[in-house]
């Protein structure tokens, strides 16, 4: 994104009402490449509709934002945790601008993560594991405070070994981070940032907002500019 786009601190907040419907999306949406599933998805895109005509106030009083039907797909992305990319487009013909902000009049992508879990001992598994590295990553944190002090008393060839240990556990510590962090992309862990949906899927709240553009010297390179965030609110069920 541009490093003036919203250099003023402006927010362009929405509130946008969609259907996830199971009717196949027409053929030019199905061109989309981002959608696409795979093997275990199928390669048919399915129809968005919009709900409500999101609004937002600027210094020209309120103002509606033109949504049109787009598209959504899913592909799988950890097949242990049952992690799929849930992946939309909506089109926004005219945009909309609020000061500094905008949204481009073009098909705006939001890009989030969901979870099929059927299986509750998968996550039962993968919580007592997160338990087991934050243990272990405090209890090295622990012991390199111990050799630190120990080091104020300790003569050149005990520091000299004592150095070595350190490196050692903080070698050990930050792989720990590392696992610890892919567990925790991998699984819906964090009560805080997931939300449960429609046939107890589970979603991550938070998703990214981004705009195609089409590089390369044909134009056949995809690139996708992050231009934002969105959030699940609530999700409703078919009666």
């Amino acid at each position: 994104m541009p490093s003036e786009w919203a250099a003023s601190g402006a927010k362009l907040g929405l509130t946008l009402e969609l259907e996830f419907s199971n009717e196949p999306a027409d053929y030019e949406m199905n061109k989309e490449r981002l959608l696409k599933g795979d093997a275990l998805m199928g390669s048919k895109l399915y129809t968005t509709y919009p709900l409500n005509e999101p609004t937002f106030v600027s210094n020209k009083g309120t103002e509606i934002v033109k949504v049109l039907p787009g598209a959504y797909g899913c592909q799988i992305q950890q097949v242990q945790s049952q992690q799929y990319a849930l992946r939309f487009f909506m089109d926004c013909p005219d945009g909309a601008t609020r000061n500094d902000v905008e949204l481009p009049a073009e098909r705006i992508y939001f890009l989030s993560s969901c979870w099929n879990v059927e299986d509750e001992s998968v996550l039962t598994r993968a919580v007592k594991r997160q338990k087991e590295m934050e243990e272990s990553i405090q209890q090295i944190t622990q012991q390199l405070d111990i050799i630190e002090k120990e080091q104020q008393d300790n003569n050149l060839f005990q520091k000299a070994l004592k150095f070595r240990e350190s490196v050692d556990l903080v070698e050990k510590r930050g792989k720990l981070k590392v696992q610890l962090q892919e567990l925790e992309q991998a699984y819906p862990l964090q009560s805080g940032s997931v939300m449960r949906g429609p046939n107890d899927i589970m979603f991550a709240k938070e998703g990214v907002i981004a705009v195609k553009r089409l590089r390369g010297a044909m134009g056949t390179r995809e690139q996708y500019h992050w231009i934002g965030t969105f959030t699940y609110n609530e999700f409703f069920e078919d009666e």
